[in-house]
């Protein structure tokens, strides 16, 4: 799965069911968050993306509202799966959604299991469609395959359900029984990036997320993210984003009123 577009009013809803897709083990590459149907429509008609997540009642424009306007104004071939998300009393809602293609729906409160199996049935239909997952790489590379390919999903949903404790290659090789150097080499084959920039790299993502939506400390929030020292954190902080934390706090902050 390339692209996800979580369409959310309410903040804390949309932070979970952002946090539930991150540790579901599906692969992406981009998860983009709004918060009615009139945002998301602007992101729809400049990013092609493959899965929408939409509540069905929001302000400004509501999820059946989105729905049909990805019906009537992207070509077949260019419209996403839709996932409608949905209270009790507004069912009746869902029905009208499914004549506008939305393949599935998810009750309020979002169960965790539920969402994990309808993100990797659409990630099924994707891959059907002939649409690379991101894991993959660009390679082209066709040797991470069969049981190979099963280790490295395991290996990267092991990463991303611990990236907050000192793990290390040797740890997570073990976790799925394979020897150091092979583990390496297929590990890059199948992410395109070595195991140290892949767990930088996702630390320093997950770190953004703590920093805007949360009233953490930079220490704090570096020991979310498995950082030994906020000093640490700080310095591989800027160097993949040009910012301290501090400074990428405000002006995500900024950019967000």
């Amino acid at each position: 799965m390339r692209r996800i577009l979580l369409v959310e009013d309410e903040k804390m809803i949309r932070y979970g069911i952002y946090v539930m897709i991150e540790n579901s083990g599906v692969p992406y590459s981009e998860i983009t968050e709004c918060r009615n149907g009139k945002d998301a429509v602007e992101y729809l008609k400049n990013t092609r993306y493959d899965l929408v997540l939409t509540d069905i009642k929001m302000p400004i424009m509501g999820g059946l509202e989105l729905s049909r306007w990805i019906c009537d104004n992207l070509d077949a071939e260019e419209r996403p799966l839709i996932v409608a998300i949905s209270g009790y009393a507004e069912f009746e809602y869902v029905k009208g959604m499914m004549k506008f293609q939305s393949m599935d729906y998810l009750l309020k409160p979002v169960d965790r299991e539920e969402l994990g199996k309808i993100l990797w049935n659409a990630e099924e239909i994707l891959r059907k469609r002939g649409v690379e997952s991101p894991d993959m790489g660009n390679s082209g590379d066709t040797e991470v395959t069969g049981v190979n390919r099963y280790k490295m999903q395991r290996a990267v949903d092991y990463i991303r359900q611990n990236y907050g404790k000192p793990i290390d290659m040797a740890e997570v090789s073990n976790y799925v029984s394979m020897n150091y150097s092979m583990f390496s080499t297929t590990f890059k084959e199948f992410t395109g990036e070595n195991f140290s920039s892949y767990l930088r790299k996702l630390r320093i993502e997950k770190s953004k997320k703590f920093l805007l939506n949360t009233d953490m400390s930079i220490l704090e929030i570096s020991q979310k993210v498995g950082f030994e020292d906020a000093r640490r954190f700080a310095k591989v902080f800027k160097e993949e984003t040009g910012l301290t934390p501090t400074a990428s706090r405000d002006k995500m902050m900024a950019e967000k009123k």
